[in-house]
């Protein structure tokens, strides 16, 4: 989850006088302190008296609310959310959707429903704050909500901490306590709250991106596998020379393959053999001491550029690695004349027919590898805005939407469909998606919905299908070699900041990458000098680089490492 300011700047005017007057006009539940022990004994009752229920009241109405059992009221009353989906997903009017039918009769709570895309995301969520008019319900686990402005700031998102969760959220609840550390330990903001539902779909994965090397050619050439990076050189340089894929062609082959820094295939997936274990948050990491480090003016950055030119300047990396996207690359890797490579696994990637024929897991055993470690955390799943007046039924509805085959319908479709969608029980009793159909629009949810799945719970309910069941056994194998690095990125990208910081480190960050990227492909392409080293080292002096890399080291040392 990379933590970011996601909110659109409007003009300065529009910022002073809507955004200033939504504060006033979206009631307050908050004063914004996080008193309490970190923050949990803060709640929406701490918020001012009558301005938002959480005791299921609404106009005195407490009579109409059950805190268990179904339906959650009486008599019926509407909610209004707003959903985010993705880009690619075509869904219906969720208001026809068989599950959301099944759940507003279950529950008693009509629901209206406001779908807005991800690229209209941004725009739209802040011309609704800025109206002053809220929906009582925000769900956008796959697009994003500045909590640390509309939460801890402004105070148009109540706080969701503990106390209330644990009171009307049994299954959300019993989940997290489950585990071994709770997953929702990172959704805190800066100021000791929790302003989200948290949504996770636990997979027990431990990295993102595997190498992968072309064992069919490396039986072709009779050729060991190598163990370190001067030995892999060697044989990319054998699959380039000897007709690797035996084609009588001794110059098709492209031994290593790979983009600049798009999706798994680029650069920072490579850094990791020369000791830099980065992902997870832009170009920082956290060393073995847990402090951040900044992974452009470490030696290791500079050793494995220079190891792509080498590979660049004889013909071992694909000459197109600095233009070509994360769609050009899996094309190549569809066509399986590829001998090295990073990725997230081989099945189901749209490759199955290509690389995936030949290629294998390469498991480095040089002491300096040192991998990123992701760890599955909840990332922000829905929120609760303060104009809400149904606070509690709206935690119990969200529960609701976790009931196990609930949340399965929603995220699949019908148990037991016949159109190819949906999914089913297996003789064990565990959940098997279907989805062998090509429906549009889908009648379901997808991944766009409220899915809250720590490891231990998804391990008792649902059959990993096999894709899943590749992607855990490359990570138990990278973990048992020692390869990942002892504390994880994510802890930066989950660290508690500010949105003045956030805003001030979006903007730092599009100058370090802009930089980076330009001057990785000179490196690539020209070679590393002592001269051009120094002078892509020293242009982050102008950026301000210690106080960013501060700012993080004190969010940092304020979260708790399991």
């Amino acid at each position: 989850m990379k933590k970011k300011m996601v909110a659109v700047l409007l003009s300065a005017a529009m910022t002073a006088s809507l955004l200033a007057g939504c504060g006033n006009s979206g009631t307050s539940s908050s004063d914004g302190t996080g008193e309490g022990t970190s923050g949990e004994g803060a709640s929406a009752e701490s918020g001012a008296a009558g301005e938002v229920s959480t005791d299921g009241a609404a106009g005195g109405e407490t009579e109409n609310f059950n805190e268990t059992g179904y339906p959650i009221v009486n008599e019926p009353i509407t909610l209004k959310i707003m959903q985010g989906v993705r880009d690619v997903d075509s869904v219906i009017d969720p208001s026809d959707m068989p599950a959301i039918q099944r759940l507003e009769e279950q529950t008693g709570i009509k629901l209206e429903w406001d779908v807005v895309k991800s690229t209209d995301w941004p725009t739209k969520l802040n011309l609704m704050f800025a109206s002053g008019e809220y929906p009582d319900i925000i769900i956008t686990p796959n697009t994003d909500v500045d909590q640390e402005e509309y939460g801890v700031s402004q105070q148009i998102l109540i706080p969701l901490n503990d106390d209330l969760t644990s009171k009307y959220m049994p299954n959300y609840t019993e989940r997290r306590a489950a585990e071994d550390s709770d997953p929702c330990e990172t959704l805190a903001a800066s100021d000791g709250n929790k302003y989200s539902i948290g949504y996770m779909v636990g997979q027990y994965i431990n990295t993102p991106a595997h190498f992968f090397i072309n064992q069919q050619w490396l039986d072709n050439l009779s050729l060991e596998t190598p163990k370190n990076v001067d030995e892999l050189t060697e044989v990319l340089r054998a699959f380039k020379a000897q007709d690797a894929n035996g084609n009588g062609d001794a110059s098709d082959e492209v031994p290593l393959e790979m983009s600049l820094d798009n999706g798994f295939y680029g650069v920072r997936y490579m850094l990791p053999m020369f000791g830099i274990p980065s992902g997870g948050y832009e170009w920082l990491y956290l060393d073995n001491d847990r402090k951040v480090q900044f992974a452009p003016t470490q030696d290791g950055f500079r050793e494995c550029l220079e190891w792509l030119h080498t590979c660049y300047s004889e013909g071992l990396l694909d000459a197109e690695m600095i233009s070509q996207d994360t769609n050009t690359v899996e094309s190549k890797f569809a066509e399986g004349n590829v001998g090295f490579f990073t990725a997230w696994r081989l099945k189901a990637m749209g490759f199955d027919d290509g690389v995936m024929k030949t290629c294998v897991l390469y498991t480095p055993e040089d002491e300096g590898t040192c991998m990123y470690r992701s760890i599955e955390k909840a990332k922000p799943g829905a929120y609760i805005t303060t104009t809400n007046q149904y606070v509690p039924q709206s935690l119990r509805l969200l529960d609701a939407m976790m009931e196990t085959e609930m949340m399965y319908s929603l995220y699949y479709g019908e148990k037991d469909a016949t159109d190819g969608s949906g999914w089913e029980y297996t003789e064990d009793n565990k959940i098997n998606p279907i989805m062998n159909g090509d429906i549009d629009p889908i009648t379901w949810l997808d991944c766009n919905t409220l899915f809250f799945g720590p490891g231990k719970y998804i391990d008792s309910v649902f059959e990993w299908p096999e894709q899943r069941v590749e992607k855990t056994q490359y990570c138990q194998i990278y973990d048992d070699a020692g390869l990942l690095q002892t504390y994880s990125n994510d802890y930066i990208a989950t660290a508690p900041l500010t949105s003045e910081q956030m805003q001030a480190n979006t903007l730092t960050e599009t100058d370090i990458n802009n930089a980076v990227k330009e001057y990785m492909a000179t490196f690539i392409m020209e070679g590393v000098t002592d001269d051009s080293w120094n002078s892509f080292v020293s242009m982050f002096d102008g950026m301000n680089i210690e106080n960013y890399i501060s700012v993080f080291q004190t969010a940092v040392d304020s979260m708790e490492f399991n």
